[in-house]
């Protein structure tokens, strides 16, 4: 990785992070700094992530290129600024900083981005962080969303939990998601969790989403719901179901 700053009147107002294998083009010379500690950059990096004003090439927050350029720093110092920035004023940054940590630290990164999942006061940041969890591969992901699913006051947070935890493919996801479909009030988190069933590996999903289509306790816009997703789906399973239901239909 590298990262390039380009300053004007003494301040920093574009930073670009590229791969060190991509060819930069500048109009400008490029002075390349030598002998630059990790945590000395990541530190540097913590000053621009800090700063609120849009990057001039890019059209974006300065801050949030800093934020990328940091979360691929490794050691402690880097670790500890993405900890710090979680709880920062600014919405986006706790997103972002929510987002490199689940993706690039592993358990120590989900044992981070945890404690904003249930606890920021932004819904928006605690759904960011319940999909940025769902794609970690801690082993803590799947009861963490199930207890943000049965928890969570917002509603989309909720369906977020569902929708995370059915593409963490946990075991226990079929069976979390089918009672939350049974006992949560709300239609468009039940909604969400017969979406989520569909986004299960194939053939859970075939029979997860027959189970609610058969399932006359449910309400019947959810059994449709689960119809239509497999009507959606490539599997065998799923198009025999559907030739089966819609047979005595075509007889008559």
């Amino acid at each position: 990785m590298r990262v390039y700053a380009r300053l004007a009147g003494g301040k920093v107002n574009s930073l670009q992070v590229f791969a060190a294998s991509c060819p930069v083009q500048s109009n400008t010379p490029i002075q390349e700094l030598a002998n630059v500690t990790a945590d000395d950059s990541a530190r540097w990096l913590v000053a621009q992530a800090k700063q609120s004003g849009n990057d001039a090439v890019a059209k974006r927050p300065i801050a949030e290129s800093a934020l990328t350029a940091l979360a691929m720093h490794r050691g402690d110092v880097a670790r500890d600024a993405l900890a710090g920035f979680t709880h920062d004023s600014r919405a986006e940054t706790r997103k972002r900083a929510v987002f490199w940590l689940a993706m690039v630290r592993g358990n120590e990164g989900a044992d981070l981005v945890s404690p904003v999942m249930f606890n920021d006061p932004d819904p928006e940041v605690r759904k960011d962080a319940a999909f940025a969890l769902s794609q970690s591969k801690s082993a803590r992901v799947p009861a963490d969303l199930i207890r943000l699913g049965n928890t969570d006051k917002s509603g989309d947070v909720r369906g977020q939990a569902w929708f995370g935890l059915a593409l963490s493919e946990a075991p226990e996801a079929e069976a979390a998601i089918a009672a939350a479909l049974k006992k949560d009030s709300d239609d468009d988190v039940r909604e969400q969790a017969v979406f989520a069933l569909s986004q299960l590996p194939d053939e859970r999903a075939t029979r997860a989403l027959i189970k609610v289509a058969e399932d006359q306790s449910l309400a019947r816009e959810q059994r449709k719901k689960a119809v239509f997703w497999l009507s959606q789906s490539d599997s065998n399973s799923a198009q025999a179901y559907l030739e089966k239901v819609l047979a005595p239909a075509a007889a008559n």
